[in-house]
């Protein structure tokens, strides 16, 4: 039982860091640059760990972020109700990353190679499909098959969190025109997602605003950095404090990678 508990943690945490720092934060708002190596294998891994289709994501975010917490917001619990959310917001993520408008207007300037068009979205569902053969290959039939149905919980859950409690509960270090919340320490869980201070500096690649919030997803980046692989390109200023006048966010040197996808 320990080893499904650890592979559900391990498969969890990879599929988390790989949405939060590539399909988000490098996609999504373009606020790190990363060499097409890491970049790529935080493509398969977010094909293996979750099957979701990249563009999709990118777009239902987007939409968020430009209707946040009001009538066209896809998964808002002060529109929708925080129990919904919570427990089946995965359900509305899905019905929004198959509105074809949705995907149009929101979802550009992503990977659109022939990994893209032929696996990663157009089979997308062969990256579970190959998850399932891991479990049943390392822990054989009947754990595997468990820790299989519980690695498919694991992103559900976590979008419950984040766009259910994300905007109902938490902390606020800054005084925005949404809902949302700094819920931690499932921050440390969800890859440092810090919701308040992501709502507040959307463009900053680093989540985490106070001392002791702690942004997983930034750690990875600045790793990535120190290896030549990643390159900031916005970021809030450091120099901020609580009860300061808030800054803006400021861009950093020009990347040296074309995109994230490439």
């Amino acid at each position: 039982m320990l080893a499904v508990l650890l592979l559900c943690v391990g498969f969890g945490w990879l599929a988390n860091i790989s949405i939060s720092v590539y399909a988000h934060r490098a996609l999504a708002h373009k606020a790190v640059a990363l060499h097409p190596a890491p970049a790529h294998v935080f493509r398969f891994l977010i094909f293996l760990t979750t099957g979701t289709r990249v563009r999709a994501w990118v777009a239902v975010h987007r939409k968020h972020h430009a209707y946040v917490d009001r009538e066209g917001d896809p998964h808002s619990p002060v529109v929708h109700g925080i129990a919904p959310i919570f427990f089946a917001g995965y359900r509305y993520y899905f019905r929004e990353s198959t509105n074809e408008a949705t995907l149009r207007r929101f979802g550009h300037d992503c990977p659109d190679d022939w990994l893209e068009r032929n696996l990663y979205e157009g089979r997308s569902n062969l990256g579970l499909a190959l998850l399932a053969a891991i479990y049943l290959g390392l822990l054989g039939p009947w754990l595997g098959l468990l820790g299989f149905a519980l690695q498919l919980m694991w992103m559900p859950l976590c979008a419950g969190v984040i766009n259910g409690l994300g905007h109902h509960a938490g902390y606020r270090n800054h005084e925005t025109r949404d809902g949302s919340r700094n819920v931690v320490p499932l921050a440390l869980v969800i890859a440092g997602e810090a919701h308040n201070n992501h709502h507040r500096f959307p463009r900053s690649a680093k989540f985490s605003t106070r001392w002791w919030e702690f942004d997983v997803g930034w750690a990875v980046i600045r790793a990535l950095a120190a290896c030549g692989l990643a390159r900031e390109l916005y970021v809030y200023d450091r120099k901020w404090r609580p009860g300061a006048p808030l800054p803006a966010v400021r861009p950093a040197e020009a990347a040296p990678f074309e995109a994230a996808g490439s």
